[in-house]
């Protein structure tokens, strides 16, 4: 074999190579045309390696007649391959293409290319091409110039240094592939096969591009060759094994039942082959896929699992978890439809610890609109190169830039887009494979469906909380959802403040224009109120002409702020058209106003109607209303004898369980009452702070003593049974009449300003200021009482350096210092007190 036909061998082993790697993955335009270019180049190489390896000397002619319309046909393949890496469709130079191959081809046919096809006697083959060489040439040349203008031009509109590493491989494989091809030009037909290394030296760059730079997807067809190599190499061994055994044991069968044997076996053979595969292919993946493969067996699973499922949260949990975990996405995000955009309603991290990057593309985006009118994923290479994404909105280029989207995948269902997954980069920096997006398109199509009845029943659930006349929400959800804001709160130690609004002289209006005239101003208001809000707030409209507004996350003095922004856009608005109308408004603060909700609706009702009382159009705070009617209630108990027998009765209750704490009520109240006369506590509030003193351990009631009385370490479920007292004493307190005053300091004595206590790990000024008082209290009589898990007791001077010490953790700093202030005051002055008789006794 001579060095001509040993390259065209190599290199057409090497295209042949290629070629059983994509025949199973030719699921892309790219790789549909990368398939036809290593036919073509393969077609050319075996013609050449036939004609100089003269196998078939008699068939000289014939491939002779397949070698330059392979070759050609290999150019342009190649660029067509081009075309499809850089996105160009180039539909008429792709007819002229394959017009110039279906000319070459007929003039092959009739025989005037080549003209000449000989052996030569020195071992080379003379071909002559004539003219014809020429057609050849300026077809080979214009569309190799046309695959490196495509590149130069790709390469410019890149801007990241990965992708356009692998346009330069490509542009250094044309480069090899041009140059070398242009001796095929030159007459005489030259002695080496220099156009065929070119060609080899092209496929090699693209083996290497592939397996660097992941052109194609070598991780699923190595995959899917090892899970069906491995059965078709078991299926077969074991086959040649039981013929053997067959014709080892059974030598006196006769022919017809040998023949049944066998294709019994055969049989058998071939319905075990896919259930092995199926075995074999698990294990596989397994060992590809490593901590992934659970996440994307979820993924598969996604239909099954979630078939009967409507809520849109659970779904978007289902989807974005595994998915992210699957594909080593950074953030999977899905977006819905909105009034205009589509925006990430969810999303998940793969590192949980990170910040959730928000999403938003508006419904006229040239994104939202391929997305819309294509059913295949779009990667951020085509964004950044295509013609179409040249207008897109700078704000939506800045977000797929700082969001880091590298794929968007269309949400269909009926053709109509109801949602779009968008994945940002890989963790490892890499792309996503086909392997990759054919799972994340999978899931999608499964998803679809689901996702849109979720919204439909959102939709409806949120139209059936809808009043329509205002379009906010009504009544009844106002209730569930103050529910559930309490039930939040409370686990994670969060606070909240409610608005109550009322039209002033509504009714008279009504009575003066008519309902249509006042339904009109009501659907204002609605506006009004909802232009003026926050994202997270939510009004309601309570009932006729009163509304309410939950401000999350809102103090005492956001919620005036807010309020009095409502207030004045009421006000400014009604004027502007001559109506006498303005508004009045109550606020209450969870938990400061009450703990239950009817507390703190009767706080905001009170704050409201204080409002109205005091000349309407003006806003109220509960903590100025009803705090001191609470307390004024409290106040007067020495008029109630029996609410105030009550109390001590309860108090004498809890002391007894324990006699270690004998009497810790009464001195608890003692100190409590020291310091809120310290901060200038009006005498009601004094008393009200007196009375959850007494009563701030009733909820020990429902701890055993044997838990109270322990002498070791506490367990888990006896800590958790120390921690339920307080939330205990609220529900034995709240149906007393009169002490509604004193619940939020019994249930959030045990909470700590840095947010560490229990029950519902309020921090700060979110602790109601008794609360704060009653801790610093506690806490001191503890540390200077006896107790049964713990040896003797500490000095007032050591308790009050552990409260100093733990100001600003533990205790409220201010508190903490007006305490230890006043302790130290009264022990100075027991102190004289104690000296004076001996230094009178001396002076004698």
């Amino acid at each position: 074999m001579d060095i001509y036909s040993a390259v065209t061998l190599v290199t057409l082993i090497v295209f042949l190579f290629l070629l059983a790697l994509i025949l199973r993955d030719g699921r892309t335009r790219m790789h549909r045309l990368f398939l036809v270019y290593l036919v073509a180049s393969a077609g050319w190489s075996l013609s050449a390696f036939m004609i100089n390896s003269r196998v078939l000397p008699g068939q000289l002619p014939y491939w002779g007649t397949i070698l330059p319309v392979c070759g050609l046909w290999s150019v342009v393949a190649y660029w067509h391959f081009i075309c499809g890496f850089t996105h160009r469709r180039a539909v008429t130079w792709v007819r002229l293409g394959y017009t110039f191959i279906a000319a070459l081809a007929v003039l092959a046919a009739w025989g005037f290319i080549p003209q000449t096809l000989e052996y030569l006697s020195s071992g080379g083959v003379h071909i002559e091409y004539g003219p014809w060489m020429y057609f050849m040439g300026v077809g080979g040349g214009l569309f190799t110039a046309l695959s490196v203008l495509y590149l130069v031009q790709r390469y410019r509109s890149l801007r990241d240094s990965l992708s356009r590493n692998r346009v330069i491989y490509l542009l250094v494989g044309v480069f090899l592939l041009a140059v070398f091809s242009l001796r095929t030009a030159l007459p005489p037909f030259p002695k080496y096969p220099i156009e065929h290394v070119g060609h080899l030296a092209n496929a090699l760059i693209i083996t290497y591009a592939i397996m660097r730079y992941k052109l194609l997807d070598i991780k699923l067809l190595a995959r899917k060759g090892l899970a069906y190599s491995s059965v078709v190499v078991f299926i077969t061994a074991s086959y040649l094994l039981m013929l053997l055994g067959l014709h080892y044991f059974v030598r006196n069968w006769t022919n017809s039942a040998s023949l049944a044997a066998i294709l019994a076996m055969a049989f058998v053979m071939a319905m075990l082959f896919n259930p092995l595969r199926a075995l074999v292919q698990k294990g596989v993946d397994r060992l590809f896929y490593m901590e992934t493969y659970e996440y994307r067996q979820l993924v598969l699973t996604f239909a099954r699992r979630m078939s009967n499922v409507i809520d849109l949260d659970e779904l978007a949990e289902a989807m974005l978890k595994p998915i992210a975990k699957a594909v080593n996405a950074t953030q999977a995000s899905l977006l819905l439809p909105r009034n205009d955009d589509f925006g990430s309603e969810f999303a998940e991290r793969l590192v949980e610890a990170e910040p959730i990057m928000p999403i938003k593309l508006g419904k006229d985006s040239p994104v939202v609109n391929w997305l819309a009118r294509e059913d295949e994923p779009l990667s951020r290479e085509l964004i950044d190169i295509a013609p179409e994404f040249k207008g897109l909105w700078e704000v939506e280029r800045n977000t797929i830039e700082g969001v880091d989207i590298e794929l968007l995948v269309p949400m269909k269902s009926k053709g109509k887009l109801v949602g779009i997954l968008a994945l940002s980069k890989k963790e490892s920096g890499g792309q996503y494979s086909s392997d990759d997006i054919d799972l994340v398109t999978t899931l999608v199509h499964e998803a679809a469906v689901a996702i849109e009845n979720a919204q439909l029943y959102a939709q409806a659930r949120e139209r059936a909380h809808i009043d329509e006349l205002t379009g906010l929400y009504n009544h009844r959800y106002f209730h569930e959802r103050l529910d559930e804001e309490i039930s939040r709160c409370s686990r994670f130690g969060d606070i909240f403040s409610l608005l109550f609004l009322d039209l002033d002289l509504f009714k008279m209006y009504n009575d003066v224009y008519g309902h249509l005239a006042g339904d009109d101003i009501l659907r204002e208001i609605g506006q009004y109120v909802r232009g003026t809000i926050r994202a997270i707030d939510m009004a309601f409209r309570y009932g006729g002409d009163e509304f309410t507004i939950i401000l999350p996350q809102a103090s005492l003095d956001d919620a005036r702020t807010v309020a009095e922004r409502i207030r004045k856009r009421i006000e400014s608005e009604m004027d502007y058209k001559g109506i006498a109308l303005t508004c009045s408004m109550g606020i209450a603060s969870w938990p400061t106003e009450g703990v239950m909700r009817e507390e703190i609706l009767q706080a905001a009702d009170a704050a409201l109607y204080h409002s109205k009382q005091a000349g309407r159009n003006r806003i109220s705070l509960a903590a100025d209303v009803t705090r001191s009617r609470a307390a004024g209630t409290v106040g007067n108990l020495e008029g109630e004898p029996g609410v105030l027998s009550t109390i001590y009765a309860l108090a004498a209750t809890v002391d007894a369980k324990d006699h270690y704490t004998y009497g810790h009520s009464k001195k608890v109240s003692r100190y409590a009452t020291e310091i809120a006369e310290a901060l200038g506590y009006s005498e009601e509030r004094i008393a009200t702070i007196r009375a959850a003193a007494l009563l701030h351990d009733i909820g020990k009631i429902g701890v055993s003593d044997g838990i109270l009385l322990k002498t070791n370490a506490l367990s888990a479920d006896d800590w958790e049974s120390i921690r339920a007292h307080p939330k205990l004493g609220v529900a034995i307190l709240k149906h007393v009449g009169g002490l509604s005053g004193c619940l939020a300091a019994i249930q959030y004595h045990h909470e700590h300003y840095d947010g560490s206590g229990y029950p519902a790990g309020l921090k700060g000024e979110n602790i109601p200021l008794d609360a704060r008082i009653l801790a610093v209290a506690d806490a001191y009589d503890a540390m200077t009482s006896l107790r049964p898990y713990r040896e003797g007791k500490l000095s007032p001077e050591q308790a009050m350096d552990e409260i100093e010490r733990c100001a600003g953790t533990q205790f409220d700093p201010d508190i903490a210092k007006a305490f230890t202030a006043q302790k130290e005051g009264q022990m100075s002055k027991g102190a004289k007190a104690r000296r004076s008789p001996v230094e009178t006794h001396g002076r004698r």
